[in-house]
């Protein structure tokens, strides 16, 4: 009996590998769930597997559920590419050894769920077993893949917040207010009331004027204060006719003598 050893890796997570080891008769859905139980992966909502070329460059699509693909693909009859609606064969009915064609065959293995992993799987290693081991298996894990925080679940009979009633306030009636309309205006009234606004304007334009003509007059006795003859000091100033000489007048000005030298 010969087993297929698979070495799968995960595009997003570097560190994380498993090695599983599968029997060519069984389907791709075995190989499905040992990939969920060694990854602990939980909640499927879509998963696929995908034939590549060497450069995990994708190919035909095995699906966990039952969908249709629209491909692009060459027709030699009208030579050209056109696109057609095909369905997608199930994990369930389909076995490793009918889509394994290389001793190195690669595969994509894409799972959709809470959590979004792509996967890289090589087949590296063909060999016979006669054990009567149980299959699939893993054989080898190392690291983890990191999971979603748990979101907190609601708690059940929380009291509800309590409701602000704003109370509305009546709007006067239209019709209320139209009364206003019927009011007449007492033109006498309106005359006096007018009369005693002009008395008031000119009473306080006299108050302004009398103000203003008291500063003024007070700004002019400013100057006046403290007045005083000019012609007195005029008599007690020197004149340079009162000297002889100038040696006389600088001596008075500066209080000593100086030699000729300093001029």
């Amino acid at each position: 009996m010969l087993i297929y050893r698979f070495r799968i890796t995960c595009e997003e997570h570097d560190g994380f590998l498993r090695e599983i080891e599968i029997q060519p008769n069984q389907t791709f859905l075995d190989f499905h769930h040992m990939i969920l139980e060694s990854a602990e992966l939980m909640h499927c909502d879509q998963a696929s597997f995908f034939m590549t070329d060497k450069k995990y460059k994708k190919d035909r699509e095995i699906s966990l559920k039952s969908g249709k693909r629209q491909i692009r693909k060459y027709d030699e009859d009208l030579d050209q590419v056109v696109t057609e609606s095909v369905t997608l064969p199930l994990m369930k009915t389909e076995k490793l050894k009918n889509y394994i064609e290389d001793p190195h065959q690669k595969m994509i293995y894409e799972f959709v769920g809470r959590d979004i992993f792509s996967f890289h799987i090589e087949l590296f290693k063909i060999f016979p077993d006669d054990s009567g081991a149980s299959f699939p298996r893993c054989i080898k894990r190392i690291a983890e893949l990191p999971k979603k925080a748990e979101q907190p679940a609601p708690v059940a009979n929380a009291p509800a917040a309590p409701r602000i009633v704003i109370p509305k306030v009546s709007l006067p009636k239209i019709e209320a207010l139209v009364k206003f309309d019927d009011i007449v205006e007492d033109e006498m009234e309106l005359a006096a009331i007018e009369n005693d606004l002009g008395q008031l304007i000119e009473d306080a334009a006299d108050e302004t004027v009398m103000e203003s003509a008291e500063a003024e007059d007070h700004g002019n006795n400013d100057f006046l204060y403290g007045d005083h003859d000019e012609s007195d000091e005029d008599e007690k100033l020197d004149h340079l006719e009162d000297y002889e000489d100038i040696e006389s007048l600088d001596k008075r000005l500066s209080g000593f003598d100086r030699d000729s030298d300093d001029y």
